[in-house]
């Protein structure tokens, strides 16, 4: 889970507060001890982690809980305001086609792979995304960006025999025409030396790029800050795209260093996979760390994804069969991996563990289970025993153990979906996020 670590202090400092019989000095001050233990094991920086703490506390024995709020819940209002407050508000890239954007970093920092997500996006966008590869410094990124871009059906432009980058971006420049929107792959190094610089800088006084954004490795923690400064004098950098944000409590850092530096975030990349990538927002990055999720952005990538609108009714109430689940492997499997969909769920739905470590190659495992059952077994699942499982495996070729554990994922998709789908739960769960944030 992205900042399971950093996420799961917070979540605990904030139940643990809720807990709290009186809202005094003592339990605010234990209250902001413990935000401050995660925050500095997150990597962020002491100075800002401490100037944050003396507001939050200062504000929770101050301030009047405005509205219907109680202590506990303004005390949580005004976490979530100066957590958005340290990480930066967060802002949109403004680009359209014929604009020509420079991604610039060091080598590791993930910038190859960054350009390809970054031309996904905006191809979803209804932008016409071309990508140049112009990182002669590493042999294998003209083959993997030549790939990534095949897969996301984009132009592509490289060379893999010229050694002078400049003559690549401009060749390639010229074969676009200027049409659309190109994103260009510069060279990296192993580390920040003064021929990247050199060969930055004379890049981009050349092609005039009209965004120039830095890649920097989420997990680097406080060192961004320092890498930001750097490609800034180099190259005017615009603003900065965190990768690896998916595993490490670190990042935490990394955010904060780029908002010391006054350093805008963009994108960040979340995961392995094309699609794992998205737009900063402060807000919604600090909703989902303390546990109110982000309804938002689940909203936003399910209008990606066509649905069939009276199976997925018949999911959420509980009341689905086999057939249902078939029909709605493969739009859960474009709304990205279960566990990161579910990430954006608020704290108060509660999924068991082992359903969100279904991962998406099991579920493949699962359609070609499905494909050798029969209309009656997808319709009444309660049916098939022990005879039947064993016919099903040696049918499609998988294990007798696939079937079962796909005979308890419907079980516990179904038991989770009924709690889910309660109208009164989700009353009441909604009712909880509102105090929280003050509505």
């Amino acid at each position: 889970m992205a900042f399971e670590k950093l996420s799961s202090g917070l979540q605990n400092a904030i139940t643990a507060l809720r807990k709290a019989v009186v809202i005094d000095k003592k339990t605010v001050k234990e209250y902001i001890k413990e935000i401050q233990k995660v925050l500095l094991a997150a990597d962020v920086n002491v100075k800002l982690v401490f100037e944050l703490s003396k507001r939050i506390e200062e504000r929770g024995l101050l301030e009047k809980p405005p509205g219907m709020l109680t202590k506990k819940e303004n005390l949580i209002k005004i976490t979530y305001e100066e957590l958005v407050k340290l990480l930066g508000t967060g802002e949109k890239l403004e680009v359209g086609d014929g604009d020509k954007i420079l991604l610039v970093g060091v080598q590791g920092s993930g910038k190859t792979t960054t350009v390809a997500k970054l031309g996904r996006y905006f191809k979803k966008k209804g932008l016409h995304s071309k990508l140049i590869c112009a990182d002669t410094f590493r042999p294998a990124a003209y083959d993997q960006l030549k790939q990534l871009a095949e897969e996301i059906q984009v132009p592509f432009y490289g060379d893999s025999e010229e050694k002078d980058s400049l003559n690549i971006i401009k060749k390639g420049i010229e074969k676009f025409k200027k049409e659309g929107l190109i994103i260009i792959d510069s060279e990296g190094r192993h580390k920040l030396d003064s021929e990247l610089m050199r060969d930055i800088n004379r890049i981009y006084n050349e092609i005039k790029p009209d965004k120039t954004l830095l890649v920097l490795d989420g997990t680097m923690g406080q060192r961004a800050g320092e890498q930001a400064e750097a490609f800034r004098k180099s190259c005017n950098v615009d603003g900065v795209i965190l990768t690896k944000m998916d595993g490490s409590a670190k990042g935490g850092g990394a955010l904060s260093a780029c908002t010391a530096t006054n350093s805008k975030v963009y994108f960040m990349g979340v995961g392995e996979h094309i699609d794992d990538f998205e737009e900063f927002n402060a807000e919604r990055f600090v909703s989902r760390l303390i546990g109110f999720g982000d309804l938002q952005g689940l909203l936003e990538k399910a209008k990606e994804v066509e649905f069939d609108e009276e199976a997925a009714k018949r999911l959420m109430s509980g009341k689905f069969t086999l057939e249902d689940i078939y029909s709605q492997i493969e739009q859960m499997r474009r709304l990205g991996p279960m566990k990161k969909v579910m990430e954006m769920l608020p704290f108060g739905v509660k999924i068991p563990k082992d359903v969100l470590q279904i991962q998406e190659e099991k579920l493949k495992r699962f359609k070609i289970a499905m494909d050798s059952m029969t209309k009656e077994e997808m319709k009444n699942p309660e049916i098939i025993k022990r005879s039947r499982i064993e016919r099903i495996a040696k049918g499609s070729g998988v294990k007798t153990e696939e079937v079962r554990e796909l005979l308890n994922y419907y079980k516990k998709m179904k038991k989770m979906m009924k709690s889910i789908g309660d109208e009164r739960k989700l009353r009441r769960l909604m009712r909880k996020i509102g105090a929280g944030f003050g509505i």
